[in-house]
């Protein structure tokens, strides 16, 4: 698994025009402070509190530093004040900003000067997080904050600001909701922040925002990974400063539009995403994706098999870095995960997509994504780990026990401890809907288990959560106004659907018990059969694909003369019969080159209108996977960029672009057929420097002969293989054989 994931950070312009700018910096801060007149749109003043954790982005390319420079750029006014914390980079490259320090800087009326300078710390520790809020509300309080994380991002599980003084620690989420707890004092109704924004990536999670709630009215952030320039400051910021009289929600649509403008001048909207949520919309959000949650989890009591359905729309659904070569965030986003599973679970999906709908008030992608503005988490990676980090966050939901029931991480009696107690608390919501005023009393989370939740087998995996962790009952008044707008339940009264709700839960605390540990060895080398028209068929059948929610190809050269097997690569080009259990090849003589050279290609993500691939290579000397989509509607493959490969299996957080001149060479998982080893070996193939124009496409084979199999993942994440079948291909000529 990776450690945290983010491909951000790369220019948005040739590295002399970065040099340029990063000297403009250490000028502006001393020399060049702007003026300039400007109209006083409002009375009330802003604070905008910045964040901004160097890490490896700083230290190696300097993207830290460059957005400083945008922000320098900007008069503000009088009424604007914005304070930087700078930390977390081993060297800032910029002559003003001192890698062993903690510093603090007021950017005011043209000019940014230092006001306090701390010994080293840890910007990944929530007690900077605290110092930091502490600091500001103190010395820089306003009308009206804004508060942004700058660095990497990792998602729910992993968090954000990774200080590379530190090893990389990151703040957890529930780090950042009891750092701004001990300053400040959450309230639905007069948050202290307008805003809590994440100029990093992954952060636009259900559990993220949740951590925020009553903190602040809006949070701004992306699903995906952050394309280099990140948060136009420029745009944002000069548009604060022309009118700080302008509404939260028009600010955080300013800085979503800016960011995609910045996105397109750089060439970098290709998987950008970014969005605005309302967080006064959560209590309804989280009551409806709650008693989603319960009714899927009263299918999967009744029938085993809804796993299988619910895994293979996880698979499908839009996710963010879920695969073996680029390690595991297991966020997948919400509105495309549940949009399909309509007929599976008909009482509460429609509700959740109309909550989600209101709740995501504003967002903006390009044109290799479809989100719908939050993620949520589902264990692509089958490891206990992350699912400790998940309960760690404090964000309980019905989900994430059915999430411990699909793999066995709970047991029963866990299960209906955790269910019972948010069952509970979303039909007393519901009760109370039509009476609006104070809160439900909040959950004391006196969990089961005095230290860990354990596994039937009694092996510990998770702890229990923190107990200051995010408060779960939602607000009645949010609810009537929620209800008074959508039908719950296909037309149903609040009644019934309370009656509905605690008939589902009494199914569960009766019957709710973690799915068996699958084993599927039994499919390993399975009989791989040749049609009579010449393709190569895995016939499972229905009741062997039950548990099935994946199944792709891998595609290998074979040369017995040259002693070698090479690995093309994986992909899902098939016919596929999921009713029947029947996958079929597609093999049309033909793989991926760049500029003419044959990659290894894996598939990182399968979607109905482009597919994410990961491609190793070397890039001017250095290890790095190629990130490239396949779309349909173009029936063309786009380059995006390129990240670095680090030690421990660890993925580089910034993208570079590739360009003419640039050294390429491909690699390919390469083993001797000869050698008592059988384990493949990266190996690199060819060498070559990239054309003026970069093309990325599918070319023909040639003669040859090639090993063809399947595999099969199960909703645990285990795997098996097929067994091996051969295609010979001799003048175009296409035969599949037994191997």
């Amino acid at each position: 698994m990776i450690y945290n994931l983010e491909g951000e950070k790369f220019f948005r312009i040739n590295m002399m025009i970065q040099l340029k700018r990063i000297l403009t910096i250490c000028f502006c801060l001393f020399f060049c402070p702007v003026t300039g007149g400007f109209s006083e749109a409002a009375s009330e003043t802003w604070a905008v509190y910045w964040y901004l954790c160097g890490s490896d982005l700083e230290t190696r390319g300097g993207y830290a530093s460059l957005d400083v420079a945008e922000l320098l750029s900007v008069t503000l006014p009088e009424n604007v004040t914005v304070v930087v914390q700078t930390g977390g980079a081993r060297q800032w490259q910029n002559d003003t900003f001192n890698p062993r320090r903690i510093e603090r800087y007021v950017y005011s009326r043209g000019r940014l000067n230092l006001v306090q300078e701390l010994p080293q710390g840890n910007m990944g520790d929530g007690s900077s997080l605290a110092s930091f809020l502490n600091f500001c509300k103190n010395n820089y309080p306003a009308d009206r904050r804004m508060f942004i994380f700058w660095d990497h991002g990792g998602g729910s599980m992993m968090g954000v600001a990774n200080d590379e003084n530190f090893d990389g620690d990151a703040l957890s989420l529930a780090e950042i909701r009891q750092a701004f707890a001990s300053v400040h004092t959450p309230s639905d109704d007069n948050p202290p922040f307008e805003i809590i924004g994440f100029d990093t990536c992954l952060m636009a999670t259900l559990d993220t925002a949740n951590a925020l709630s009553g903190f602040a009215r809006y949070m701004v952030a992306s699903q995906d990974l952050e394309p280099g320039n990140g948060w136009n400051y420029s745009g944002w910021a000069a548009a604060l400063g022309k009118d700080p009289g302008m509404s939260s929600a028009a600010l955080g649509k300013i800085i979503c539009d800016t960011y995609m403008q910045g996105c397109r001048e750089a060439g970098t909207e290709g998987n950008a995403t970014l969005s605005l949520t309302d967080l006064s919309k959560l209590p309804a959000l989280n009551l409806i994706f709650n008693a989603l949650g319960l009714e899927a989890v009263v299918a999967a009591i009744d029938n085993p098999g809804f796993y299988s359905v619910f895994g293979r729309q996880a698979r499908n659904a839009e996710n963010y870095m879920n695969s073996r070569s680029e390690g595991f965030t297991n966020m997948v986003d919400i509105g495309s995960l549940f949009g399909k599973l309509e007929p599976q679970l008909p009482e509460f999906t429609r509700l959740l997509l109309d909550a989600l709908d209101e709740a995501v008030v504003y967002q903006v992608s390009g044109p290799y994504r479809s989100p719908s503005g939050l993620s949520c988490y589902y264990p692509y990676d089958g490891d206990p780990t992350g699912y400790q980090a998940m309960f760690n966050t404090g964000n309980i939901t019905s989900f994430l026990i059915l999430n411990g029931l699909q793999h066995g991480f709970i047991d029963g009696d866990t299960a209906v401890a955790y269910l019972e107690k948010i069952s509970d608390e979303i039909t007393q919501a519901m009760e109370e809907e039509g009476e609006p005023g104070d809160l439900p009393a909040q959950p004391e989370n006196n969990f089961p288990g005095e230290n860990s939740l354990e596994t039937p087998s009694g092996q510990e995996t998770v702890s229990d959560p923190n107990p200051e962790g995010i408060p779960q009952a939602p607000t009645p008044s949010t609810i009537a106004a929620f209800f008074n707008n959508h039908s719950p339940a296909g037309g149903a009264t609040v009644a019934e659907v309370v009656a509905m709700l605690t008939g589902a839960s009494n199914i569960v605390l009766e019957a709710a018990e973690p799915l068996r540990q699958l084993d599927i060895s039994d499919l390993e080398d399975f009989e791989v059969s040749l049609t009579s028209d010449g393709y190569a068929l895995l016939d499972l059948g229905p009741e062997r694909t039950e548990f099935i929610d994946s199944v792709c190809f891998y595609l290998a050269y074979y040369s017995l003369e040259d002693d070698i097997i090479i690995l093309l690569g994986k992909d899902a080009d098939l016919d596929a019969d999921w009713e029947n259990g029947r996958f079929m090849d597609n093999f049309r003589g033909v793989w991926a080159a760049l500029d003419g050279h044959y990659v290894y290609l894996e598939l990182t993500y399968q979607g109905e209108k482009v597919n994410h691939y990961s491609v190793p290579v070397k890039l001017n000397g250095e290890r790095c996977n190629l990130i490239v989509v396949y779309d349909f509607e173009q029936e063309a493959y786009q380059v995006l960029g390129a990240r670095r490969v680090l030690e421990n299996n660890l993925v580089d957080k910034a993208m570079t672009k590739l360009k003419p001149g640039d050294r390429i060479a491909t690699i390919m998982q390469v083993v001797s057929i000869s050698s008592d080893n059988d384990d493949f070996q990266e190996v690199e193939v060819d060498e070559f420097t990239i054309s003026e124009k970069l093309i990325f496409e599918d070319i023909d084979l040639g003669d040859g002969t090639f090993f063809f199999l399947f595999e099969m993942t199960d909703v645990q994440n285990n795997s098996a293989t097929s067994e091996i079948v051969t295609i010979e291909v001799k003048d175009g000529e296409i035969n599949f054989g037994e191997i």
